[in-house]
């Protein structure tokens, strides 16, 4: 009789749970259909309202770049990585990741109404024909550069290798054409790597494109194959990030095989997977010092957090960027793609380094960064408290050394940029050694005549507050202290005019870091700035000290 009563029971709630079970789905079904409605609804509204600004809009206007307009509206509305790739765009966009293109070796940025050669890639197609850094793009393939978009320019530069490209280039006021046959560019994520104090290697990665792993592999193997390193420091510093798979592979070089080092967790259930270690590393011991800023972004936090959470080395700088978002590209109609945010990234100790959530805006519709009072607390593999919610914060913070303000005005005006020029043409022939090259005081003094003839002025913090106290003593009617104002102003004018001489030391290192560009390409202005850089200094400091590493891996006693 028991068993009867437990079967009926049995049944009465097998039939109450696929009840539920149907009206479970016919909700969900509903949902959708609204849903799908909504979706519906809102494209045939925009298809109305694009359609009749189309034929009937006072002024002509052109309905792919209105289009381009309005997705580009809407998806910055959800976060700055979501973004629509136009069929012109997507083969810059996969050169990107695959690091390798078609091109002349060259990057660019905006200089008045022209783009201008920023930097050049050593023996590659722009330096064999004998572009320098400064010169002004005016046409490519005889199409007008002036006011185009950095990104068009790019787009007309590069091309399949061996093509050729003409080029209207101005240069000292004078221009002329270079015909340039494009090559095969192979970016390079290492750009240098060496030991930079008795055994102690140094390894800067740039970004995470493809081969990053392989280039930081192969570094460490030189480096280590010359005699035994006793410490690595991994430089990550200004690294935006970039392929998932190459921040799981470069984290692998140091941690065991089948080890878990970053998880996916997006809406939909293929968006959310497990990333584990599947190589075996090239060294599980080596005292690591890894470097970050606050430009250490996406794939560079990956590595970070991993070599922290699983205390396999020492995070020094600061608190780095923090982007915990993952996205993916995902092909569209006509050959256009969009690259979307799926899913956010955890550490293997859980946590989210995401700073910034995009789901929540204020009044004014700006985004909110999370506050420090609400960032979670999460544990290493021994117990070290870390942080989730704003970047991954260095186990040994070391403050960045702010740059003058007469400096600051010096850059924003382009007179280092525009000097270093100018003295690079003048002296081509130079032995140039960044390992021992200093700016001496005739060259110094060269550059503060240069930047007198060209009446160089700066504003600085104080007389951005004297303009708000002008402001606010009109308004309250205080005249009389307009001439206490005037005096202070006339005295600082008088104390800016010495403000060059004041800082040459930092002025002296940014022209002699820009003179190794030029003379030595990018590898030697990373040698040339290493001299004066006090963040690896630390590093080299802390692999010397064994004592000081280990205590900032140890749990604190409570």
């Amino acid at each position: 009789m028991l068993y009867f009563h437990r079967m009926k029971r049995a049944s009465i709630f097998k039939r109450i749970a696929l009840g539920l079970l149907v009206i479970s789905i016919s909700l969900g079904g509903i949902a959708f259909q609204n849903n799908y409605f909504e979706l519906n609804k809102q494209l045939e509204i925009f298809a109305a309202v694009y359609r009749e600004i189309n034929q009937n809009y006072v002024d002509e206007q052109k309905p792919s770049e209105l289009m381009d307009i309005a997705l580009n509206s809407m998806l910055a509305s959800l976060d700055p990585y979501t973004n629509y790739i136009p069929e012109s765009y997507v083969e810059d966009f996969r050169s990107q990741s695959a690091g390798q293109y078609g091109g002349i070796g060259a990057e660019i940025r905006p200089k008045g109404d022209y783009p201008v050669i920023a930097s050049i890639k050593k023996e590659e197609a722009a330096d064999k024909a004998g572009l320098r850094v400064g010169d002004l793009i005016v046409e490519v393939a005889a199409l007008d550069a002036k006011k185009r978009s950095i990104e068009e320019v790019s787009r007309l530069l590069k091309g399949a290798p061996g093509t050729k490209v003409e080029l209207l280039v101005e240069r000292s006021g004078e221009r002329f054409k270079k015909t340039i046959v494009r090559s095969d560019i192979l970016v390079k994520n290492v750009p240098h790597y060496a030991e930079i104090a008795p055994g102690i290697g140094y390894i800067y990665l740039s970004q995470f494109s493809a081969r990053a792993s392989d280039e930081v592999k192969a570094a460490y193997e030189e480096m280590s194959a010359k005699g035994k390193l006793k410490g690595l420091i991994l430089d990550l510093r200004g690294n935006p990030g970039g392929l998932l798979n190459e921040a799981v592979n470069v984290s692998n070089l140091f941690i065991d095989k089948g080890k878990e080092v970053v998880r996916t967790k997006g809406k939909v259930k293929e968006a959310s997977s497990l990333y584990s270690t599947l190589g075996n590393p090239i060294d599980t011991e080596i005292p690591l010092v890894v470097l970050i800023n606050g430009q250490s972004a996406s794939a560079s936090e990956i590595v970070a957090g991993v070599i922290q959470d699983y205390d396999r080395g020492v995070v020094l700088g600061q608190r780095s960027f923090g982007k915990g978002l993952v996205q993916q590209s995902k092909p569209m109609n006509y050959g256009t793609q969009l690259k979307l945010t799926i899913a956010k990234y955890y550490t293997p100790s859980g946590r989210c380094i995401q700073a910034i959530n995009y789901a929540e805006k204020d009044e004014t519709g700006r985004v909110k960064s999370i506050p420090d009072s609400l960032r979670k607390v999460f544990y290493t593999q021994k117990g070290r408290p870390v942080l989730d919610g704003g970047g991954v914060d260095p186990d040994l913070a070391i403050e960045e050394k702010e740059i003058p303000t007469v400096l600051y005005g010096l850059l924003e005006k382009d007179l280092v940029f525009d000097f270093v020029n100018e003295y690079h043409a003048d002296h081509l022939k130079m032995d140039f050694n960044p390992a021992v090259y200093e700016v001496d005081k005739p060259t110094f003094n060269a550059f503060a005549s240069y930047a007198k003839k060209k009446n160089f002025t700066f504003e600085t913090y104080t007389e951005e507050v004297l303009k708000e106290l002008e402001m606010a003593y009109d308004k309250e009617g205080f005249d009389n202290l307009e001439s206490e104002v005037n005096k202070l102003r006339s005295s600082i004018e008088t104390l800016k005019k010495g403000e060059i001489e004041k800082h040459q030391d930092q002025i002296s290192r940014w022209l002699g870091g820009e003179l190794a560009q030029r003379y030595t390409y990018d590898k030697g202005q990373v040698i040339f700035n290493l001299r004066f850089d006090q963040v690896s200094a630390k590093a080299v400091g802390l692999l010397n000290s064994p004592s000081e590493y280990s205590e900032l891996l140890t749990v604190a006693k409570k």
